[in-house]
């Protein structure tokens, strides 16, 4: 109890001279990464056809429509899960973004008997193309009802999985929204690099971000997004649901969360800056930061440190201890 009570320990003192944002003060732990490869599809067609061929081995395909909005979830793992992991990918990505995490949660002992739902928004991945504008919190309620009707609808008598979401980048807006407005479907989440920084909440400054990011990210990262921005998501629907992630007012949310909410930046992120997530981490009533390794999409360079941000939310036990590396800071300042 004790070892909890450090980990989510507050501060309101300042971080640096010249910068009075109070900030949350917590132990940072970076996870060591494997180097474990991983390949893109060689080969692309029709968005649904290439994300089935794409998906992994092992993975069943779930459907879940609200009114005329329809996600694709490729559910992998457990049968009867003890814990399961909802994974919403960012702004013109797909499920595919998370595949280095969803290998990390399903490896042995990673956590206790757990199934992955790895989502594809309405208009993005393999699920079909939006036929209108579509909001942040209209994506929440499509995530929150697949929980509902996929994980939740259990037979009299059986346990309830202890249920953590998982977003990035927009995403992470998403799943903030689903845990303020939907909390029994989204108990607890993971904001990993959460958009859009109050402080360059415009179009050209986040686009400035993102060409800083794509300089330093993987090269698998950068392939995957590739195929998903330009094959995928049509560039119309990317415009519109740019336009509500720099409406959204993740700050405003997070606030109204009464889950556990970790909030997690690659060390190296220009798009989510540390500022900003401590920000957000303090706002949320349960709120901790962790900071992992690598950039903008940290769950390439850090699916581990992911896992850990996972274990937290969903107030799991923690597994085997990993090494920190040298050169690395234990704590924030």
């Amino acid at each position: 109890m004790a070892r909890r009570r450090q980990l989510t320990t507050r501060s309101t003192s300042s971080a640096t001279a010249g910068d009075d944002t109070p900030h949350v003060t917590e132990r940072v732990r970076f996870a060591r990464a494997r180097s474990g490869a991983s390949s893109a599809p060689s080969t692309v067609s029709a968005a649904a056809a290439a994300a089935a061929a794409a998906a992994p081995a092992g993975t069943a395909e779930a459907r879940c429509a609200v009114g005329d909005l329809t996600a694709v979830v490729h559910v992998s793992g457990a049968d009867a899960p003890d814990v399961v992991v909802v994974l919403v990918h960012g702004v013109g990505s797909s499920a595919r973004a998370f595949d280095p995490v969803r290998r990390a949660l399903l490896r042995p002992r990673a956590l206790p008997r757990v199934a992955v739902h790895a989502v594809d928004l309405p208009g993005f991945g393999a699920a079909p193309r939006a036929p209108r504008d579509v909001s942040i919190e209209e994506h929440a309620a499509v995530v929150a009802e697949h929980v509902r009707r996929h994980v939740l609808d259990l037979p009299d008598g059986a346990p309830r999985p202890v249920v953590v979401l998982v977003g990035h980048s927009m995403g992470a807006q998403v799943v903030a929204q689903a845990m303020a407005d939907h909390p029994r479907e989204a108990p607890a989440g993971v904001l990993v690099g959460p958009t859009a920084d109050r402080h360059a909440r415009s179009a050209p400054r986040q686009a400035l971000r993102l060409a800083r990011d794509a300089v330093g990210e993987r090269p698998r990262a950068l392939a995957t997004l590739a195929v998903d921005y330009v094959l995928r998501c049509s560039l119309p629907h990317y415009a519109v649901q740019v336009r509500h992630m720099l409406r959204h007012r993740l700050e405003d949310v997070v606030p109204r969360v009464p889950g556990r909410l970790v909030v997690v930046r690659g060390a190296h992120d220009p798009i989510a800056p540390r500022r900003w997530c401590r920000e957000l981490a303090l706002a949320a009533p349960r709120g901790m930061f962790r900071e992992v390794r690598g950039r903008h999409h940290a769950m390439d360079a850090d699916p581990e440190g992911i896992v850990a941000a996972v274990r937290d939310a969903g107030g799991l036990p923690r597994g085997l201890p990993r090494d920190l590396p040298r050169g690395l800071p234990r704590d924030l300042p």
